[in-house]
């Protein structure tokens, strides 16, 4: 395996940037005329600057940028021995910001700037300069001498790295493979415990997925390949005394064709696409799933009423009528059984898959080195978001197996549970409901709800009045933001790639309605307030007034709802997700 280079230097040259490092041969140079990536011996002239590591290349309106990562902080050792960072702090260094170009490619590149800004700004990248994050402990168990001599870049999860795009010139020169810096975007957490005595330490790692990735109500469900939306893998490690123990499950989008698209509705419908195709992505997303973790006990968590009735008779029906080696379908309508604070309920669930958790037990490896267990299927949870309620069962879950592992090593005796008064119950607690706010946040831009269950393991009222002030946060942030949003994970990612300022969809203006309809309610209802501050001298006069503007107001909201579409805030960029709802 290649070394990944830590002690790094930017430099700027005359004509070109170069990037060299600690102990190394070559060094990174890019001509800012040509654009051309090259590795080069001879040592640069300018003292440089202090890097941790190069994120990637991109073409904007004004000049192409180097993306440096320029600080990271320290967030632990999954495995004992090598540390994992977190990116905390970049920089966007441009060819030539001197270069001569018009108001309009000058606006137009800003705004460009400001969508890579938001989507390298939140601290969820991860990278280690000596281990490999993108896969999961028993992945990493199970290779051989090819692989561990492959490059990081090469030998990583690509579903799981998402500067690929990004560093793909530097990639392709082999001289430069030690700057070529895999970064994982997620959730993680590495807790030093303490439990009966004993210390341990406990991580919690969410991987994204990049294939489909995005926003709540513009990416949902599944495209061609059997990708889906919203898809995270969450491993759950401990570490004690040497011995090591893994669990994993994911979440994914309902593994169907159904859009969910804004519309300025508090809950858009459910659509769903191409049904004569459902059975063909059905089974092309499972197959991937079981050629990746064996067997998958899929539990859809979804109402079996109101907008979501559709969609979960269709899976129901797809999974039962095409049934498929090694996928067992579970249905549980999780609002219904927990209505009314019967959170009590969630038992039935559990014990209809505690059969399932024994049988996957667990990855676990002891001080020798010696692999003894390994975990042979996963389960896939899903509700309509792949959030809320499937971090509350995925937490479960977890907490049933953590028992065991920790049985296992010798934390906890035989037939011991972990006390609910502990000190780690709370740390498990608040880790499972932070990894949870974590997914929300980067799907939805708010954190999750019903963490309150997650974090203390009852529901409350207090909960419930959180989760309706987040519930608020949400509609405005997937109605009037999202689409900034998506945008920068598509620009990011590759999905929309800068070619001409005539060519590119952010310089196509909004439809005019997106403007007038707003301005023309602010209007009325300024008017409205004016008229009640300095009434007229006449009631009759004053009532009269008041019902036009009322009226005027009311046909406008109503006008609202018929434009829905224009004045939700769309995605630009990728022009194959804007299509998505008449798929």
């Amino acid at each position: 395996m290649s070394v990944l280079y830590s002690d790094l230097k930017l430099h700027r040259e005359p004509g070109s940037l170069v990037i060299s490092a600690q102990g190394a041969s070559h060094s990174v140079s890019i001509n800012t005329n040509t654009q051309e990536v090259s590795a080069v011996s001879t040592s640069p002239s300018d003292p440089g600057s202090p890097i941790c590591g190069v994120f990637g290349l991109i073409s904007l309106p004004l000049t192409p940028y180097l993306i440096t990562i320029t600080e990271k902080s320290e967030v632990g050792s999954i495995d004992g021995q090598n540390t994992v960072w977190r990116m905390s702090g970049y920089e966007l260094v441009p060819y030539n910001e001197h270069r001569a170009a018009s108001e309009s490619v000058k606006q137009l590149n800003e705004r460009y700037l400001a969508l890579l800004h938001r989507a390298l700004s939140g601290e969820s990248f991860y990278f280690s300069y000596t281990y490999d994050i993108s896969h999961s402990v028993q992945r990493l168990s199970d290779v051989d001498e090819n692989f561990r001599n492959l490059t990081f870049m090469e030998r990583a999860d690509e579903r799981f790295v998402w500067n690929k795009y990004l560093l793909s010139e530097v990639e392709m020169c082999a001289e430069l493979s030690g700057y070529v810096l895999p970064l994982v975007y997620g959730v993680l957490s590495i807790t030093t415990c303490s439990l009966m005595g004993k210390t341990f330490d406990f991580v919690l790692f969410s991987r994204r997925n990049l294939r489909r990735a995005g926003v709540r109500y513009f990416v949902r469900g599944a495209d061609t390949d059997g990708n889906v939306a919203n898809n995270v893998e969450t491993e759950q490690v401990v570490r004690y005394n040497g011995n090591v123990a893994s669990h994993v499950n994911t979440r994914g989008s309902i593994p169907l064709y159904w859009s969910q698209r804004s519309d300025i509705s508090y809950k858009p419908y459910v659509k769903l696409h191409k049904q004569e195709q459902q059975k063909d992505v059905y089974v092309r997303h499972l197959q991937s799933q079981v050629a990746l973790y064996g067997e998958n006990v899929c539990i859809s968590l979804i109402d079996d009423k109101g907008k979501e009735k559709e969609i979960c008779q269709s899976f129901s029906y797809i999974a039962g009528t095409f049934p498929m080696p090694s996928v067992k379908y579970i249905h549980f309508d999780f609002h219904k059984e927990c209505s009314k604070m019967r959170w009590h309920n969630l038992n039935i669930l559990m014990d209809s898959i505690r059969g399932s958790i024994a049988d996957f037990g667990y990855f676990y490896r002891d001080t020798q080195g010696t692999v003894q267990k390994t975990q042979p299927g996963v389960f896939r949870t899903n509700c309509i978001d792949c959030l809320d309620r499937t971090n509350v069962v995925q937490g479960l879950i977890a907490r049933h197996v953590l028992t065991h592992q920790l049985q296992q090593m010798g934390v906890l005796g035989e037939g011991e549970e972990i006390p609910n008064t502990s000190q780690f119950e709370y740390v498990f607690k608040n880790r499972w409901a932070d990894n949870g706010d974590g997914i929300a946040q980067q799907y939805t831009s708010t954190p999750a709800l019903k963490s309150d269950y997650t974090r203390t393991g009852v529901r409350t009222k207090k909960g419930l009045l959180q989760d309706g002030v987040k519930s608020l946060k949400r509609y405005v942030q997937n109605n009037f933001l999202d689409g900034v949003k998506q945008d920068s994970y598509d620009l990011l990612l590759g999905n929309h790639r800068y070619t001409t300022p005539e060519e590119s969809p952010l310089s196509k203006p909004r439809h005019p309605v997106a403007i007038l309809l707003p301005a023309a309610i602010a209007v009325f209802f300024a008017l409205l307030i004016l008229k009640l501050v300095l009434p007229e001298e006449t009631w009759t006069s004053q009532l009269s007034h008041l019902g036009l503007y009322l009226a005027v107001i009311v046909f406008l909201l109503k006008q609202c709802l018929v434009w829905g579409d224009h004045l939700v805030d769309q995605p630009r960029l990728h022009q194959t997700l804007a299509k998505a709802k008449t798929d």
